[in-house]
């Protein structure tokens, strides 16, 4: 009995975060706000990287 509703639960867990991982995938990202977040300055970041600024000079 404690076997199936541990398994009813960790079904119910899984479900609910995959519908949470659908629902972010489907909304519009935002260009402003995306772009201030920490994934625009990581973007930035691996852009100036593969651009081939001199090896000498440091991000920080």
């Amino acid at each position: 009995m404690v076997a199936t509703v541990a398994k009813a639960v960790l079904l119910l867990l899984f479900v609910i975060n995959v519908v949470s991982v659908v629902a972010v995938a489907a909304r519009p990202l935002e260009v402003d706000g995306w772009s201030e977040s920490g994934i625009g300055m990581v973007t930035e970041m691996l852009r100036a990287a593969k651009s081939g600024s001199s090896g000498r000079t440091h991000c920080c």
